[in-house]
């Protein structure tokens, strides 16, 4: 996800970490792309505006034991390198917590949404927030934390044989391994690990121009159109026109993306429509992060009809639409068009993801 978020409180709270013993050797990963500028893969590949992969490059990352990995974070998205302990299943990067429930949330005729005295969704600190040390043997969990804001590269140092798999909580499905051999065993080059990465990006984005010839049927709009890393930031078509009375159904068609569809004005925001995620300091330890419900909800529990002046200014938001079975939010939402007239629309979790409906 690209979030439009403040969490310098993350950058804050983060611990530093030792470098690598001057006799070991480190190789870099790329996290998400396009490339950093740092990363050496830089410019290998041409990227659209809009396009954005959920990848590690490359994907399997061969070193001897002592040695260390680096993963270099895009700047586009925000991702984690998490590796779990063993048996341990993906946790879920959000959770709610009913000791805090959301509270304060007016509308624009000053109406309280729905969702105040609801659960909030936080992020425990564990996710958060970097966790296990500079090293691992691949028995704890060991956790890169959210690449956002300073998307700082993250070292960690192997200790033991064996292959060790990790994932971004995130973007399901986005993963990688470390294959640990012992010292003294033959591992790829620099020079062959640069070839099979950019070799990796080089199969993505010809996958994404593939999806990006995409035309649904009927009157249906789709939030990106991704297969595998692919995840572009673009809706399916943009625009749109319809008649008085029709319904349109916002899908998303990815695996690991969320995407929203929030109608309503850009002159209007709300103090509490700022940022994805809120930051709540605490008297000790780290922040407190929840998920805005502005954003991250329904603007009402069940959507009706559009008529471009809902909830005083025109605001109705669909809520996080998502491709997971076993996530609360739905594959896809209908809004029924009940006045005329061209109306747009955003994802508010990627900024710049817009399109729009005309009514006629």
């Amino acid at each position: 996800m690209r979030w439009r978020v403040t969490l310098f409180a993350i950058a804050l709270v983060t611990a530093v970490w030792a470098a690598p013993a001057a006799s070991a050797r480190t190789k870099v990963v790329v996290t998400g792309g396009p490339p950093p500028g740092s990363s050496g893969l830089a410019g290998t590949v041409r990227f659209a505006r809009d396009l954005d992969l959920n990848g590690f490059y490359r994907r399997q990352v061969t070193i001897n034991v002592g040695d260390s990995v680096r993963w270099q974070f895009s700047r586009r998205v925000v991702h984690t390198v998490t590796f779990l302990r063993p048996g341990q299943t993906r946790p879920a990067l959000e959770r709610p917590d009913p000791a805090n429930p959301y509270t304060g949330f007016t509308d624009g005729a000053n109406a309280p949404f729905w969702f105040n005295g609801q659960p909030s969704l936080q992020i425990p600190p564990e996710h958060a927030f970097r966790q296990g040390g500079s090293s691992t043997d691949g028995r704890k969990f060991t956790n890169a934390g959210l690449s956002a804001p300073a998307f700082r590269p993250y070292t960690l140092r192997f200790t033991r044989t064996g292959t060790f798999r990790y994932l971004c909580l995130v973007h399901p499905g986005m993963a990688g391994s470390v294959r640990v051999l012992a010292a003294g065993r033959a591992v790829p080059t620099a020079r062959e690990d640069r070839a099979a990465a950019v070799a990796q990006l080089r199969r993505a984005v010809a996958r994404a121009r593939r999806l990006a010839r995409f035309s649904p049927a009927a009157n249906n709009v789709v939030g990106g159109h991704d297969r595998g890393e692919v995840a572009w930031f673009r809706f399916f078509p943009r625009t749109k026109t319809i008649r008085l009375g029709e319904t349109v159904r916002f899908s998303v068609s990815s695996r690991s993306e969320i995407h929203t569809v929030r109608f309503g004005p850009d002159a209007w925001r709300s103090p509490a429509d700022k940022d994805l995620v809120t930051v709540q300091p605490q008297p000790s330890g780290p922040p407190r992060l929840q998920f805005n419900g502005l954003i991250f909800l329904p603007s009402d529990p069940v959507l009706p009809p559009y008529t471009g002046a809902n909830h005083g200014n025109g605001f109705l938001n669909t809520g996080v639409i998502d491709t997971n079975p076993n996530s609360p939010p739905p594959a896809s939402v209908s809004v029924t068009f009940a006045a005329r007239g061209t109306f747009d629309f955003e994802c508010t979790i990627h900024p710049g993801m817009q399109g729009s409906i005309t009514v006629t």
